[in-house]
């Protein structure tokens, strides 16, 4: 990459990175699971005129203790698989990248390599990938 180009983008995850950000009068905490609220922020995102997102994803659990769940109500647990959550939305956009994260530490690279490839025929060609690891 050359060095007078820049890129833009935006890390999608749940209401927001902080844990209370559900709460924020802004947010939308009820429709947290819907593909409307997350097709609402890429279609948002294309309208900045954003170059791509990225989506989160994990296959740890999401606590705050070391050793397991932490039973808190008072912040958002769960979240969709990133892959098919952009597969979802990428008919409802035009030009934005949409780059979901694969945890690739447990998963077969075939449902990897499949599940990629049915982003990136469904995007017409606007997809990648942000690997990651878990322990």
């Amino acid at each position: 990459m050359s060095a007078d180009h820049l890129h833009l983008a935006v890390a999608l995850d749940g209401a927001g990175w902080h844990p209370a950000a559900w709460r924020d009068p802004a947010a939308s905490p009820k429709e947290l699971f819907t593909a409307a609220y997350w097709a609402g922020l890429v279609a948002e995102a294309e309208r900045g005129l954003l170059d791509f997102v990225t989506i989160e994803d994990t296959l740890a659990l999401q606590t705050t203790r070391l050793d397991g769940p932490d039973g808190r109500t008072d912040q958002v647990r769960g979240r969709f698989d990133a892959v098919l959550l952009a597969s979802r939305i990428a008919p409802l956009s035009r030009y934005i990248g949409l780059v979901p994260t694969v945890t690739t530490t447990h998963t077969e690279p075939f449902h990897v390599a499949g599940a990629l490839a049915t982003l990136d025929h469904v995007s017409g060609g606007r997809a990648g990938w942000r690997v990651q690891l878990s322990g």
